[in-house]
């Protein structure tokens, strides 16, 4: 980590809350590094209380006066703003960086987390990592700009559901059997649920069927006994 925002980016990367990372003056900073880490390839947060940053780098004109060798007063109020100042500075890096489409994704998902939809998405959202939830989020803002759809829905199925099938019932179109090759989970569970409420129509109904597929005339590999999913 050697500049500000690759320290933002890994806190979020490592669900490191941002109030527990604190920034101070470096006593002993490289001229051409911005952040000084324990470590020259330092990527992790964990066992680092404080980061040491040489705010001359870039922000020269900001800190110069703040940050003046002789200045002795206040010197806690003085690192109380200087943390402050870092960390918006931070957050500006961060933003800046940002595509339009990453923008949205952030503010959304902070409606998720501050309850905006409610205390049980806010839980789900906690079930998937990272990566999962920028898919989660990327559909959301497909879903706003194009109108919900079963292609959506499948989507989001493949990116974040493993070895599944969607399937529509040819004699009714408003139901949607869903095959998981996988053995009943309450976290698997829950997700499919937040991906019902987030991405199936009112019309629609869901069906879901764990471990064993349910038996379709015709494929004889969905027709072995003792695992056939009775509907």
């Amino acid at each position: 980590m050697n500049c500000l925002w690759e320290v933002m980016l890994k806190a979020k990367e490592q669900g490191v809350p941002e109030k527990n990372i604190r920034f101070q003056v470096s006593r002993a900073f490289s001229p051409y590094m911005e952040v000084s880490c324990p470590c020259l390839n330092q990527d992790t947060l964990e066992d680092i209380p404080v980061i040491e940053v040489n705010p001359y780098y870039r922000f020269y004109s900001i800190f110069k006066d703040l940050c003046h060798p002789e200045m002795k007063e206040f010197s806690q109020a003085r690192e109380s703003l200087i943390n402050l100042f870092l960390h918006q500075l931070a957050e500006n890096d961060v933003i800046s960086g940002m595509t339009k489409e990453a923008y949205y994704k952030k503010l959304l998902f902070q409606d998720f987390i501050n309850n905006l939809y409610g205390a049980p998405a806010m839980e789900a959202m906690g079930l998937f990592n990272r990566n999962e939830r920028e898919i989660l989020l990327s559909g959301l803002i497909r879903q706003y700009e194009t109108g919900s759809s079963l292609d959506l829905f499948k989507d989001m199925m493949e990116g974040l559901i493993q070895n599944n099938i969607v399937y529509r019932n040819n004699d009714d179109c408003h139901e949607i059997m869903v095959y998981i090759g996988q053995k009943y989970d309450k976290t698997i569970a829950a997700k499919m649920e937040h991906l019902i409420q987030l991405f199936v129509e009112i019309p629609y109904s869901v069906e879901i069927y764990y471990e064993y597929h349910f038996g379709i005339i015709g494929m004889d590999d969905t027709l072995h006994i003792d695992e056939i999913a009775i509907c």
